[in-house]
């Protein structure tokens, strides 16, 4: 049964449910307002019989005739009665004295007989009474009324009366407008029922409810899988939802219904989504500090049907976004040596093929030597003063890449740097030397003489970095926004790498200044970061 039911469409539960409600209601309002109807109808009915009785028993012509009861007078008392009886519509107006003679009946042969039991006999017993007790005439309604002479003596009986038959049919015949007005609501009721479920189903997209029910459980399963913070809030600044992987990373000690209903402000004091609100725009990869904990985030205003009902952010820890930049790093990095590898060993080959092809073999001895005894200085001097082996491989990529790209390169090392503990702190040494060194192969691509210098200090308690190149430099308009994010001389979807830089460095408790080395003679970046951030501890 409750199969069948949740098989049918939204209109046609609408309308059962709507109309069973309605039957039921409709049900036990007829049978109260029958009921009323009915015993309003029986009141009023019995007293427009007992005011019929006491007029007719007033009559002086009636009493007269009452008084002598002669053939003539008794012809008109039946005469008189019948005409009341049709003109009241009432069933009888019978007319008898006190022994109990009928001077008029209904029935015209009963007109001179004496009384059987039943309401007459009561009538001789009281002055006036209304009766539903069953007579002779089919268990009927009557009222009576004592006729009195001029002396005040009473010489007769008037009874009127209609039978329950006749009743029931014009009490039936009067609630008749009862039917007809339920008959009208019931019909609107359908109507209306029809219009709401048209109107309901062009709310949920014309959906069925096992499809909306799916569709919300598939909703929820989304924002419980993914593996960003997601929190939705009202028009009013009220939490609507949140995913548990906002809950962690914000490191809330709430569960999910203490929050949902909560304003914004107080559970998350800088969230910013009031004013992504009130703003109506869009707010994309922007870093906040919340509860201790750096985020990037993004925020955008709510809209239904072109109505602003909200904002909703989602976010990410930045600590799990640099892991997996540094892994990206890694595989650049590995990338990049590999190709250079590969243009080195491939150039190699065919110089020993050459000289094979050619049958020289002294030449060819004397080249294999030569590779085989062959180092690169900076390599050795990367390895003898840089023992970081992330940082060294990184170095060893980017400088075989420089040679590749056939660039003069200056290399040089003033002092030892020893392995750094902390992942994240060189996670930040890969994006300010990678990004600097990047900008100046960039700058020196198209010149014909490419120049890059690289320079490692330490001392004082502090690592120092320069990079200089002999490219066409940075005008004075552009050093100004040069480490802006999204600020790009080089083109659109440009602009992240020296706000990266900055941002390093400013993490790291650093300094980073820049130095133009006059009209197309190059730039120079010098950086300066304290040995004592460097080697800090993981906390």
């Amino acid at each position: 049964m409750k199969y069948m039911f949740n098989q049918l469409t939204l209109k046609t539960k609408l309308i059962s449910l709507i109309c069973a409600a309605f039957i039921f209601s409709v049900v036990v309002q007829y049978v109260y307002t029958i009921h009323m109807i009915n015993k309003e109808f029986y009141h009023l009915s019995s007293q427009r019989f007992k005011d019929i009785a006491e007029l007719v028993s007033t009559n002086h012509n009636l009493i007269n005739q009452v008084s002598n009861p002669t053939s003539d007078n008794l012809h008109a008392i039946q005469h008189y009665t019948e005409q009341v009886r049709q003109l009241a519509s009432v069933d009888f107006v019978v007319i008898f004295n006190m022994q109990g003679v009928q001077y008029s009946h209904l029935d015209k042969s009963k007109t001179g007989q004496q009384l059987v039991e039943g309401n007459e006999q009561k009538a001789l017993q009281e002055t006036s009474y209304l009766s539903t007790a069953k007579g002779t005439l089919d268990d009927p309604i009557t009222a009576s009324s004592p006729i009195y002479n001029d002396n005040q003596q009473q010489i007769g009986i008037v009874l009127v009366g209609q039978t329950r038959h006749k009743m029931n049919y014009l009490a039936l015949k009067s609630s008749q407008l009862v039917w007809l007005s339920l008959l009208v609501s019931f019909t609107l009721t359908v109507i209306l029922a029809c219009l709401l479920s048209r109107y309901i189903k062009m709310l949920i997209c014309r959906l069925k409810p096992n499809q909306i029910d799916q569709l919300f459980e598939e909703c929820n399963a989304i924002i419980r899988t993914v593996k960003e913070g997601i929190v939705v809030i009202n028009q009013n600044g009220l939490i609507s939802q949140i995913n548990d992987e906002a809950i962690r990373i914000l490191h809330m000690d709430k569960s999910k219904e203490n929050i949902i209903g909560k304003p914004i402000n107080t559970l998350i004091p800088n969230a910013r989504l009031n004013e992504v609100m009130n703003k109506g725009i869009a707010e994309y990869d922007c870093e906040q500090n919340i509860n201790g904990m750096v985020i990037v985030t993004n925020r955008i205003p709510l809209y239904v049907n072109n109505k602003l009902v909200g904002a909703i952010t989602s976010f990410r820890d930045i600590t799990e976004i640099r892991q997996l930049s540094k892994k990206l790093t890694s595989i650049n990095r590995d990338a990049d040596a590999l190709r250079s590898q590969s243009h080195e060993f491939n150039n190699k080959l065919h110089v020993i093929y050459g000289l094979a092809y050619q049958d020289n073999k002294q030449e060819l001895v004397n080249y294999l030597e030569e590779i085989i005894g062959n180092k690169q200085p900076e390599l050795d001097e990367i390895s003898q003063y840089i023992k970081e082996p992330i940082i060294t491989g990184f170095l060893n990529s980017k400088l075989s890449r420089i040679k590749e790209l056939g660039i003069a390169l200056t290399f040089n090392i003033n002092g030892m740097i020893a392995p750094i503990s902390n992942h994240l702190v060189i996670h930040h040494l890969i994006t300010i030397l990678g990004n600097l060194i990047d900008n100046s192969l960039d700058a020196v691509h198209s010149l014909a003489d490419k120049k890059i210098e690289i320079n490692f200090t330490v001392q004082n308690g502090y690592f120092y970095i320069e990079i200089i190149d002999n490219g066409i430099g940075i005008s004075e308009k552009d050093v100004q926004h040069i480490f802006q994010k999204g600020y790009s001389t080089k083109g659109d979807n440009r602009g992240m790498g020296l706000y990266l830089v900055l941002s390093c460095v400013d993490e790291l408790g650093g300094n980073i200044q820049l130095f133009n080395l006059g009209k197309k003679k190059g730039t120079c970046f010098k950086i300066s970061l304290p040995l004592a951030v460097l080697y800090r501890e993981i906390s």
